[in-house]
């Protein structure tokens, strides 16, 4: 019976909520861990104390706050559901509280490390280099996440062709994010040359085969300058994002930044930091980092905020006045 409830729960949050498979099996996870430790069989003898001691378990195992909020969510949400559906008639779960998530800044790269990794890219002339130049810069001209970006279809490209039979592309890319929620995220001239160049050279790989993803793994993309042989897996799929940030890391060695300090998210908080830095409206970042609440993007107001602060104190006249007094004094 628990394990029916817990499918039918799991299957609304996928199919009626739109939550992704990685993240409904998460919460699958913690309800079965939750039964394990209560070795009760029926929901109804459930009540708030069983709750709690599950809490305090998890928290004296030294889980993360992060880890401990999901538990919390995977429960309360789960017996919402209970009551919804007239499984239970009283709510164990609604008096329990998340913890307090300590506030991280999110880490960035400057603009000047950002163009390091960016010229030493292109240096690679190989099909690798030119299919993972091509994936850094739209990761970097978009803010996409690395999971959007990996995933990408030849769909999601517009493409346009002209009278001398050649093409363009639109000026924005459809990406599906979080909840399977599409966006339109523009890309600017710069960006789409060097998406064109790769496209040519992933039709011509591909010859007359059919990929759906824009990164295919259909084509070896070696890191050889020509090709002499064309190798073909037999199925068909995108590269991963696993791959792509060990790639990521080691071009940060060749640039001699700290691999510590790299991570495809963080190329992402550095163009939403690099964008406000250069006046972007919160609303407009808000959508193109697909955030469905603007809190979420809140948290790099903080990065500037220190900047405005330092501006603030080096530049306004009342500031120099007040160095000015204190020097003479």
């Amino acid at each position: 019976m628990i394990k029916k409830n817990i499918d039918n729960f799991i299957n609304n949050l996928i199919v009626e909520k739109g939550y992704s498979n990685n993240t409904a099996m998460s919460y699958k996870n913690d309800l079965h861990n939750f039964f394990n430790f209560i070795k009760k069989d029926n929901i109804d003898k459930i009540v708030f104390m069983d709750l709690k001691k599950y809490i305090e378990f998890l928290y004296n195992k030294c889980s993360s706050v992060s880890t401990l909020s999901r538990n919390i969510s995977s429960l309360k949400q789960f017996f919402i559901f209970l009551q919804l559906e007239n499984v239970i008639e009283n709510n164990p779960a609604e008096l329990l509280e998340l913890p307090k998530k300590q506030e991280k800044l999110p880490v960035f790269l400057s603009e000047e490390e950002v163009d390091l990794l960016l010229d030493k890219a292109r240096e690679d002339s190989s099909n690798y280099g030119i299919q993972f130049y091509c994936m850094l810069e739209l990761l970097y001209a978009t803010g996409m996440r690395v999971s959007e970006l990996v995933e990408l279809k030849i769909s999601d490209i517009q493409k346009k062709y002209r009278k001398d039979g050649l093409y363009t592309i639109d000026d924005y890319l459809i990406i599906k994010g979080k909840g399977s929620k599409e966006r339109l995220v523009p890309i600017n001239n710069k960006t789409k040359e060097i998406l064109i160049k790769y496209l040519n050279l992933r039709e011509r790989l591909l010859q007359n085969k059919h990929s759906e993803w824009l990164w295919t793994t259909l084509v070896n993309f070696s890191k050889i300058k020509k090709d002499t042989k064309i190798k073909y897996k037999t199925k068909d799929n995108h590269i991963t994002r696993q791959i792509f940030a060990l790639n990521l890391k080691e071009l940060a060695i060749n640039c001699g930044i700290d691999i510590d300090k790299i991570s495809p998210h963080i190329i992402r908080h550095s163009f939403a930091t690099h964008l406000l830095n250069r006046g972007a409206d919160l609303r407009i970042l808000q959508e193109l980092l697909g955030h469905s609440d603007i809190s979420t993007t809140q948290i790099y107001t903080h990065i500037v905020d220190d900047k405005l602060k330092n501006i603030v104190n080096s530049l306004h006249p009342l500031a120099k006045d007040k160095i000015n007094k204190n020097s003479s004094n």
